[in-house]
């Protein structure tokens, strides 16, 4: 099976979860999150790399500066 073939019965499952109330959308919300952080974690390891760092934010500063009508 490949990896789209298995998030495909996986999402099915836990959105079938949510339809029944055996889930609440929370927990939902957090299993996504977890596979999704679990697969970025896998390719940074395959590819040999460590996560990138998180550039500090700057608050209350636009990132892009605002056209001219």
């Amino acid at each position: 099976m490949g990896y789209f073939q298995e998030v495909d019965r996986w999402l099915d499952t836990i959105f079938t979860d949510l339809a029944d109330n055996k889930m609440s959308y929370d927990e939902v919300k957090r299993d996504i999150r977890e596979r999704i952080l679990d697969s970025y974690r896998n390719g940074q390891k395959a590819a040999g790399q460590s996560p990138a760092e998180r550039a500090p934010q700057k608050s209350g500063k636009r990132r892009f500066a605002r056209r001219a009508r």
